[in-house]
């Protein structure tokens, strides 16, 4: 059985926006959310599904569940709902009415600030969990993803509605970013570089895999300061390649560092390495906050299936 549909159709389209964002941001198996700007928009309802609405009009004869919002709590009771309350009580009343239990899903998919996924194996899976996860965020949160991989996974131009034209690279970038020093606005020149992919935003990689070297241990630390200070995206998915100098002083400013976790006894072999590079540099916490993750995700074998998997549709293929 799959996840019972829940369709909102509120008169306050605002509250209903908002309880439809919380909703979905619960990650909950268990439920799929869909807001409807009236009743009319949906022609089939089947048995299963439920229907939340504030007025009472609108569920009369909907053929499902029916749940009704009222505005004082001595209306609450059978298939009520007092609506001026927490998100979070109105979330436990909803599960309790509908009989769906409380799914956890993946809650790290609830944070926010800076993700760093990496791998000490380089191939696809960590571009693919970088993402993968940051696709995910972005349907409740704006997201920047940024590579500081040597060989990134990155187009020649900008999408086509962007409307700037030319090449990417030829645009100020991640090097620019970095090498600012400490006075200059981190953030209006974030605000200037960002592009959006898809669903994600994203900025200019670096031109060559040397200028990752380039990088002073001060440089990475204004770049991760100033990305922890801005205000622009509730999210950075920062995506690491290879080991270099200052990876893991870099790592200590992430609010999550993920890793995909690869089978075989090499993979494990890696890690075990990894952990005690984590001892020898002083930083053993680092490794008890690294989260190993098992990707589901299939390697796009054509442009037009990767620019889908960042949300980019209609795509023309090459």
């Amino acid at each position: 059985m799959g996840p019972k549909k829940i369709f909102i159709c509120m008169t306050d389209l605002d509250y209903g926006n908002r309880l439809e964002r919380y909703l979905t941001g619960q990650n909950n198996s268990g439920i799929e959310v869909e807001l409807l700007t009236g009743w009319r928009d949906k022609a089939d309802v089947k048995e299963e599904d439920i229907v939340l609405s504030d007025n009472p009009k609108i569920l009369e004869d909907p053929g499902c569940q029916t749940v009704l919002f009222v505005k004082t709590p001595e209306e609450q009771g059978k298939n009520k709902i007092f609506m001026y309350r927490s998100r979070d009580e109105i979330y436990k009343d909803l599960l309790e009415l509908t009989g769906t239990k409380e799914d956890k899903g993946n809650s790290s998919l609830k944070e926010s600030g800076i993700i760093v996924v990496f791998s000490p194996e380089g191939g696809d899976e960590k571009t693919l969990l970088a993402l993968k996860r940051a696709g995910e965020l972005s349907r409740n949160k704006r997201v920047l993803y940024l590579s500081l991989c040597g060989f990134p996974i990155f187009f020649s131009s900008y999408p086509e509605e962007e409307g700037r034209g030319g090449d990417i690279h030829a645009s100020p970038g991640i090097s620019e970013l970095m090498l600012r020093t400490e006075g200059e606005d981190f953030t209006r020149g974030l605000e200037n570089m960002v592009f959006q992919l898809g669903k994600i935003w994203s900025v200019t990689p670096v031109r060559h895999y040397k200028d990752l070297l380039d990088f002073s241990l001060d440089d990475i630390r204004r770049f991760m300061r100033g990305l922890k200070a801005q205000g622009i995206f509730e999210v950075v998915v920062l995506e690491l390649g290879q080991i270099f100098e200052y990876t893991l002083d870099l790592m200590t400013y992430a609010d999550q560092i993920l890793i995909p976790k690869e089978p075989g006894i090499l993979a494990v072999i890696r890690r075990n390495v990894l952990q005690r590079y984590c001892g020898m540099e002083g930083k053993p916490e680092l490794w008890e906050r690294m989260t190993f993750e098992e990707s589901d995700a299939s390697v796009p074998e054509k442009k037009e299936e990767l620019l889908r998997f960042i949300g980019v549709e209609g795509a023309a293929d090459e």
